[in-house]
């Protein structure tokens, strides 16, 4: 790892505690731009407990942890509009179209109307979803909706992509114009 490049992600002895239960026990890791990293382990070894703190999601019982520069105590909202999420289960609404689904992701992620508009066409033509775009998301094939699911936790170009399982079947996104 080169030294100079910079940390994206620090956790030092970062814990979370529920009464007598420790779901994460002092946990300590920093991730470098352009790395890749995972958690491993089976279920309940804490893994969405650290990603919900990393997210500033849960606030940790104790240690320390920065994400894109931003601390989990004290800035859990800048972290939020710096990170991009992609839950267990689907976060989309499957009572929603396609269309309505980016509109409300990206206004969660305050993208300015022009700009999503943009951006939600360039992301139903890069899908091919030109013809579902009006389909309530329920209809959908569970593989357009885990890419689909992927898209708007990418569409305001995050600096941070956090993948919580069920992505063994997720392939790389084209490029997705910023215009």
């Amino acid at each position: 790892i080169n030294m100079e490049q910079e940390v994206v992600i620090s956790a030092n002895k970062l814990t979370k505690q529920f009464g007598d239960f420790i779901a994460t026990n002092k946990i300590t890791f920093d991730v470098y731009a352009g790395e890749i990293f995972g958690f491993l382990g089976a279920n309940g070894a804490g893994k969405t407990t650290a990603m919900k703190m990393l997210c500033g999601l849960s606030t940790p019982t104790s240690g320390e942890a920065k994400i894109a520069g931003f601390d989990v105590y004290r800035e859990p909202d800048k972290i939020k509009q710096n990170i991009g999420y992609m839950s267990q289960k689907f976060s989309l609404y499957e009572d929603l179209t396609v269309v309505e689904n980016i509109q409300f992701f990206g206004g969660i992620y305050v993208l300015r109307n022009k700009e999503l508009k943009a951006k939600g066409k360039d992301l139903i033509e890069t899908l091919g979803l030109s013809k579902e775009a009006h389909k309530l998301v329920g209809a959908l094939p569970i593989g357009w909706k885990q890419m689909l699911t992927f898209s708007v936790a990418i569409i305001h170009a995050p600096q941070i992509l956090l993948l919580n399982e069920h992505t063994g079947g997720v392939a790389p996104v084209p490029h997705i114009p910023s215009g």
